[in-house]
């Protein structure tokens, strides 16, 4: 048995629900961050929707609830629909034996995840430089995105690794990317905030293996341009 993170980015209004699907398979959300969604104005204006507050929820789950919880959350949140959301898993490479203890082994199938490969790009910034991150992002294909605001730590030993200390007040954008244009994403965030930037970013990715609410919602995006 594998553990997976269960990531879902969606409007505060359906944490409520999201709660219920895991008190129901007995999962427990181990971090709830508030955070805010970067879609454009043109963007939301389109749709009708007004820019909302988000929440990312983390939380870690075995593999066998994997693709049973993504098809309830997909279903009972309406993932298809504008401006609701997505939920993706991540593989753990490792974890607390405790954690692989509590869950019994059982088996599920899926319906409606994404059939392509999509990784999540990660770029913590400097604070003030979301703008330039989404900008570089657009750029190269991306749609929207999420921003949380973080606090560094600035020490010795991260100025020797970086070459400068990650001081408090940073940016994390997060981008769910197709896979087909992920590195062309990495490349202009990182050329745009990069390490020898006044931004002093840093930009790394992670294989989601699988996801809900982003294939639907890049098909109408499409629309606007």
């Amino acid at each position: 048995m594998n553990l997976k993170l269960l990531t879902i980015i969606c409007s505060t209004e359906y944490e409520k629900k999201i709660y219920k699907i895991c008190k129901k398979n007995n999962i427990s959300i181990s971090i709830d961050i508030s955070a805010k969604g970067t879609a454009t104005s043109s963007i939301l204006n389109y749709f009708g929707i007004a820019e909302t507050d988000k929440t990312v929820l983390l939380s870690i789950i075995p593999d066998y609830l994997e693709t049973s919880m993504l098809r309830e959350i997909n279903q009972k949140l309406k993932m298809h629909q504008v401006g609701v959301g997505i939920a993706f898993t991540i593989s753990l490479t490792s974890a607390n034996k405790f954690l692989i203890d509590s869950y019994k082994i059982q088996t599920q199938e899926c319906e409606n995840m994404s059939e392509k490969n999509y990784h999540l790009v990660m770029t913590i910034v400097l604070e003030g430089n979301l703008e330039k991150v989404m900008q570089a992002a657009k750029k190269a294909g991306a749609q929207g995105g999420t921003v949380i605001r973080g606090r560094g730590l600035g020490n010795k030993e991260a100025k020797k690794i970086f070459g400068f200390e990650i001081e408090p007040g940073r940016d994390i954008v997060l981008n769910v990317v197709d896979e087909n244009i992920k590195t062309k994403v990495m490349e202009k965030i990182t050329k745009a905030v990069g390490v020898k930037t006044e931004s002093k970013g840093i930009c790394i990715s992670l294989p989601i293996d699988n996801a809900v609410g982003i294939i639907e919602t890049d098909k109408i995006l499409k629309q606007v341009e």
